[in-house]
């Protein structure tokens, strides 16, 4: 008999803060992701890439980053992407990122890493970008699950359809998806909310809280149930930019999957 337990997690991406085009908006969609966390009462936030627009963003923007982690009381996960990759150079090495809060989690290994959380029963594990070419390949060398605990994979990546011919760079295909021995497949790169769920792998890009939403007025972000009965539920939660959370949460319908520019 397993002995996972029944957790929630918030899952977002592509935030970019700091872009040279939305202002302020970014910043403010962020915070209504961190409020998030806790009137939807989960257990952490993964963070899935392109956290920030570039890697000139001033340290006010990676302070403002760590300031709404610091917010939380449970664990925020974040994981590297193309605009902000982990190299030499990276913002991640930057002086504000020697000063972090307690519960902020960064994957940094190239190669892969798992960062365990045993007060929750879940274990995360992504690659870190250092490049974003073909050759990356953000689903290598991922684990396999232990009996006690959800593992759940970060993945900043580009899904690749079946008739898709064409080069993209951090791929990921249909058939690894498929076997891929992660709960929960958690993707960034993309802006919009859809499913691209394999087999028995759930994956799901959430999109931008701004561009996944449905209007200038709200932000989403995904809804990620994990449950030893019921398996793993995935809704599209949609919050307005200001004020509370709304009175429903629009459920995730498998939206029509088709390639991305």
């Amino acid at each position: 008999m397993t002995a996972r337990r029944k957790i929630r997690l918030i899952h977002t991406s592509d935030t970019h803060l700091g872009d040279d085009w939305r202002g302020n908006r970014t910043e403010a969609a962020f915070a209504r992701v961190i409020d998030s966390v806790q009137q939807l009462d989960a257990a952490a936030l993964l963070v899935v890439g392109d956290v920030f627009d570039h890697a000139r963003v001033p340290d006010r923007v990676l302070e403002f980053y760590l300031e709404q982690v610091a917010r939380l009381d449970r664990p925020v996960i974040t994981l590297p992407g193309n605009h902000d990759l982990y190299h030499q150079d990276s913002l991640y090495r930057r002086e504000p990122f020697r000063h972090v809060p307690s519960n902020f989690h960064l994957l940094t290994r190239p190669a892969g890493e798992t960062i365990t959380l045993p007060e929750l029963g879940l274990e995360l594990w992504g690659r870190a970008m250092t490049e974003h070419t073909p050759e990356f390949r953000p689903l290598e060398g991922m684990p396999a699950a232990s009996e006690a605990n959800w593992l759940v994979a970060l993945a900043h990546a580009h899904f690749h359809f079946p008739n898709d011919t064409e080069s993209r760079s951090s791929p990921i295909w249909p058939t690894e998806v498929a076997e891929a021995p992660c709960h929960y497949l958690a993707l960034g790169h993309w802006e919009r909310h859809v499913n691209v769920s394999q087999g028995e792998t759930a994956a799901w890009y959430s999109g931008s809280p701004l561009g996944s939403a449905p209007d200038f007025d709200h932000i989403s972000v995904n809804l990620v149930d994990l449950d030893p009965l019921l398996g793993v539920t995935v809704r599209q939660a949609v919050l307005p930019l200001e004020g509370g959370v709304e009175s429903g949460l629009i459920e995730a319908a498998a939206p029509a999957a088709r390639e991305e520019s």
